[in-house]
């Protein structure tokens, strides 16, 4: 059994190199942490107000670090996402299942003082992750709708950013902009959000108010939000976390040119990285047909659990 603790700032390459060891075997069905070191450098660095005060480890008798936990708290809607437990264990050990849930159990323990006063709580990982949804089931988690991960590179993404990504016009003048500081517009765009995403990890407002840097375009039609398209710059990708068009206007590609204007601009705005990726719910045909026709290949299938803590 592994002793439990918080971690440290000194424990950030220890972690590193955890996490790097556990994704490059697919036998541990890690999911999508990021591909090089700098993007994991990239995702610990978001959690605040310090990564370490977020995270909990395990560590072996030599005090090396074999398992990892980390909380993220979101107090406006008093949700907290669980990056994790991730846990070193060889995959054909006799005693791996048990020694994999048994440190799981104990990093979910440790981190208590990071979700007391936080019932509603999520964690994310591969389909194919059977001790993760093992841990879920253990832990009161029910298991939600499967997303899937496409991704873009190579040709196809030299393709996508020399591409027009002008929104189809079929009345009025329509544009591209990046979100303007309107009010209405603001307004507009968080609506369309939370009503396209319920209960997702973030919220319309804070989609909206510039607080997480992420680039959100707008397809306009004079005055009225046809749709948005929001993502951020990572170490290694250009990241679309959300797209969204009105009902009454979708399969007329205005999704598609949201999406080639939002990577274009992270783009123009960060420089070259070598891949895009989005997530979308599996299972959502039209977006996968969008992403498709833009050259996006799926990559991965993850699942997301989820408990109400009483």
């Amino acid at each position: 059994m592994y002793d439990t603790r918080f971690a440290v700032p000194g424990d950030l390459s220890a972690v590193l190199a955890l996490l790097v060891r556990l994704q490059a075997d697919s036998a541990h069905h890690i999911g999508y942490l990021g591909e090089t070191l700098g993007e994991l450098t990239e995702e610990l660095a978001e959690f605040e107000p310090d990564w370490p005060s977020c995270t909990v480890v395990a560590t072996d008798d030599s005090g090396r670090v074999c398992g990892v936990l980390s909380v993220e708290v979101d107090t406006e809607p008093a949700r907290a996402w669980l990056h994790g437990p991730f846990v070193d264990v060889p995959v054909n050990h006799p005693a791996g299942s048990r020694i994999w849930d048994q440190t799981a159990d104990a990093l979910y323990r440790a981190a208590a003082p990071l979700l007391d006063g936080t019932a509603d709580r999520e964690l994310f990982g591969h389909t194919s992750h059977q001790r993760l949804a093992a841990f879920a089931e253990r832990h009161g988690f029910a298991k939600g709708k499967p997303s899937s991960v496409f991704v873009l590179d190579g040709d196809g993404l030299r393709a996508l950013l020399l591409r027009e990504a002008g929104c189809p016009r079929t009345g009025p003048a329509r544009e591209m902009r990046v979100l303007p500081t309107d009010a209405a517009v603001h307004e507009a765009v968080a609506v369309l959000h939370e009503r396209c995403f319920p209960r997702t990890y973030l919220s319309g407002a804070k989609l909206v108010d510039g607080s997480t840097e992420r680039t959100v375009v707008v397809a306009m039609d004079g005055q009225r939000v046809l749709g948005y398209a929001a993502g951020k710059q990572q170490a290694e990708e250009y990241y679309v976390d959300f797209v969204a068009v009105e009902p009454d206007l979708r399969g007329q590609g205005v999704g598609a040119a949201l999406v080639t204007e939002l990577v274009w601009k992270l783009a123009a705005a960060h420089g070259a990285r070598p891949q895009a990726a989005a997530s979308i719910l599996a299972g959502n045909e039209s977006s996968e047909r969008m992403f498709h026709r833009l050259g996006f290949r799926l990559h991965v299938e993850l699942v997301a659990y989820r408990s109400q803590v009483a």
